[in-house]
């Protein structure tokens, strides 16, 4: 459904000084990206502030359309970028929608303040930003000293809003900002209620390894727990991870030993092969060939240990881990943080209680962060004085204690305080000019802060890609330079140099930096499944094959026919492990083939699903399966090879000739060249009701 600010279609105008007189107002020649209407427009003195019928100004297309140079003049003759249209929206609301950074710049330089602007809704860009998975432009707000903890009208903070549209990538990017899931909206709601309740198996697992899983039994205002949720959702998935989880958290004090369910099985594979042999088909063959139970025990064993190294390994991390769990801020009850009848107040009483525990100079940046959430309660609280005051029912609710009033007293302070109708609407105005103020000082420390600890990081060329929103060359989730062929894993949550693959049998991603160990991995895993075929081969004929000769064959067959689990029955667990292990053989040995044909030729398993840029200009005919093998010679697959195991990735310039990194997709852009006329942005909602359930 449009916005209240979306315009209806109109035929485009011809260009030209002919058809300039079709505008009256400079904000309709903008919306028809008629460049040479505006400017002549503009000679002639016409209001750079005029609205259209739906309250857009000039501003507003300009942004949207990304026309900077447009936008400059406007802003040169002082057109104002906090005029909202009938939903309030401001145009750097549309610069956000549209990934406008450089429009952002311009607007909000002089007054970082535009930034937190709030729309009908209570949405400023910074939540925009996160319901349209932006999270390159919620990097550059952020340097800029948005809080993370934005709240809406409802409470609602950005990460709530990312887990409830299913947002991986902000979701991501909020977390690795410490992003709170602890925090709950005026329903009582955290994150990991929004994400269960829209059924998002990926974001609650990424909740629950920061600490959600301590809220799985917490209650919102209507008496529902995640859990409860996703029973009621029938995502019977999502309600057996939930409990798996407590039970770890229980019983090893972490949600998960793996991040997937591929590892544990494959676990199980291996424990299961072993009791087999060891239990069956080592004794029935070592009298005779000690050697061949030796052979595998070693293989066997040297599988493992490669499984847990490659666990474990760095596969070439660009930058240390962003994500922690949030110990911190969870305390030891979580439901001692939250009450029912004063959400906003309990809550700042909470952040206060958290700042009283902030001490030294490493935590400063930290604690001016909680001191901007408070100023976003604080804000909450002046929010709804104003509307019980408009109501006639006083600052203060009647049947609740005063702890609005005492929130608040610092801000409004004075005599008279709460002396007559208007003096208290006075005194909330002055308030709010107060808690603006307080929040653009402390804005201006908080990005002086960000600035400062990126610089001491070595990252200074990231600053400067991401302030020109240059996002294309920069990760923002790891606050990583993309190097070439390097990518951002999903599953991990971290960027990987060269990344292969994410494994999910190692419950790890393959990289440059654990390429030669995970291949060692399963070529001997390989070979050790093999053996075990030779075992099996060796027990057949020293062992089942005599009994059978002996007539055993016929109490086989009756202890099949009985029921009876007697040592006859063995050769058919044999029988059903070889068979079963015959899957394993067959994905392995083509997992060891396809590596083998992609070190030749240089290239990864993300390359050649994916395809980027550089992967097209380098091999421009994809037909046939074997694509990737053109161009393939003897002297390049040695020399290849010789690269792969020593890791030297100074021959890639060479292969990827010409070529430029992977994008890293800001948002959608938009087409400046269609001569349609294009409507405003789309807002984003929750369902019309209050509470979605």
């Amino acid at each position: 459904m449009a916005s209240y600010g979306s315009p209806t279609p109109q035929p485009a105008p011809c260009n030209g000084a002919t058809q300039n007189n079709r505008f009256s107002t400079v904000a309709e020649a903008v919306q028809h990206q008629n460049i040479d209407a505006v400017m002549e427009m503009l000679s002639q003195g016409h209001r750079v502030d005029s609205q259209g019928p739906d309250g857009n100004t000039a501003l507003h297309w300009a942004a949207l359309f990304r026309l900077d140079s447009v936008l400059n003049t406007l802003l040169e003759r002082r057109a104002r970028p906090d005029i909202g249209n009938l939903s309030t929206e401001c145009a750097v609301h549309w610069a956000t929608k549209s990934s406008n950074v450089t429009a952002l710049e311009a607007m909000t330089r002089g007054n970082r303040g535009l930034l937190s602007a709030r729309d009908c809704d209570g949405f400023t860009p910074f939540i925009i930003a996160a319901q349209t998975d932006n999270a390159p432009v919620m990097e550059w707000m952020y340097l800029k000293g948005i809080s993370v903890e934005e709240q809406d009208d409802y409470g609602r903070t950005p990460l709530q809003w990312a887990c409830y549209k299913g947002n991986r990538r902000a979701v991501q990017f909020l977390l690795s900002r410490s992003a709170s899931i602890v925090h709950r909206d005026h329903e009582g709601m955290t994150a990991i209620h929004w994400a269960s309740m829209k059924g998002e198996d990926q974001i609650c697992e990424m909740l629950l390894d920061v600490g959600a899983v301590e809220l799985l039994d917490v209650p919102d205002a209507a008496g529902d727990t995640p859990i409860a949720l996703a029973v009621r959702k029938k995502n019977r998935q999502l309600v057996i991870t939930f409990h798996k989880c407590q039970l770890f958290q229980f019983l090893f004090g972490r949600p998960n030993l793996f991040h997937n369910h591929f590892a544990n099985l494959f676990l199980s594979f291996i424990i299961f092969n072993i009791i087999i042999f060891a239990v069956i088909i080592a004794p029935g063959i070592a009298a005779a060939h000690p050697e061949a139970v030796l052979n595998w025990s070693l293989l066997m064993s040297v599988s493992l240990l490669l499984w847990v190294q490659n666990c474990y390994s760095d596969p070439g991390w660009l930058q240390p881990r962003s994500i922690f769990p949030q110990t911190f801020l969870m305390g030891k009850d979580p439901t001692k943080c939250f009450d029912m009848e004063q959400p906003v107040e309990s809550q700042m009483v909470h952040c206060d209680n958290l700042i009283q525990d902030l001490s030294g100079e490493p935590r400063e940046l930290m604690k001016l962060e909680m001191e901007q959430n408070k100023y976003n309660y604080q804000r909450q609280l002046i929010r709804a004085a104003k509307h019980r005051l408009d109501e006639g029912c006083g600052l203060v609710a009647p049947q609740s204690p005063a702890l609005s009033g005492a929130e608040l007293q610092p801000l409004i302070g004075g005599p008279g305080y709460g002396d007559s109708s208007t003096s208290r609407k006075a005194q909330l105005e002055r308030a709010a000019i107060t808690l603006y103020e307080r929040e653009r000082s402390t804005c201006e420390q908080i990005s002086r802060a960000h600035i400062e600890k990126l610089l001491m990081q070595g990252c200074g060329e990231y600053l400067t890609l991401v302030e020109k929103g240059d996002f294309k060359q920069v990760c923002v989730v790891c606050r990583a330079r993309r190097k070439m062929r390097s990518h951002h894993c999903k599953e991990c949550g971290r960027c990987v140099d060269r990344l292969d693959h994410h494994c999910p049998w190692i419950d790890n991603c393959v990289g440059l930096g654990n390429q030669r160990a995970f291949y060692f991995f399963i070529v001997v895993l390989f070979v050790t499944i093999a053996d075990f075929y030779w075992g099996v081969f060796l027990y057949a004929f020293d062992t089942v094959f005599p009994e059978i000769s002996q007539g055993s064959f016929s109490e086989l067959f009756r202890a099949l026919t009985s029921g009876s689990l007697g040592p006859e029955i063995q050769p058919i667990f044999v029988i059903a492990t070889a068979a079963f292990d015959l899957i394993w053989l067959a994905f392995v040995g083509a997992l060891v083939a396809r590596h083998t044909a992609y070190m030749v030729v240089n290239v990864t398993t993300y390359e050649v699903l994916v395809r980027p840029s550089h992967m097209q200009r380098r091999f421009p005919k994809n037909r046939g399966r074997f694509w990737f093998l053109q161009g393939f010679t003897l002297s390049s697959a040695m020399n290849n090879c010789w690269n792969y195991w020593t890791l030297n990735t100074d021959g890639d310039a060479a292969d990827f000739v010409s070529t430029t990194q992977d994008s890293f997709v800001a948002g959608q852009a938009y087409d400046q060249s269609s001569s349609k006329k294009v409507e405003g942005p789309a807002r984003s909602r929750l369902p019309e009701t209050t509470s979605p359930r």
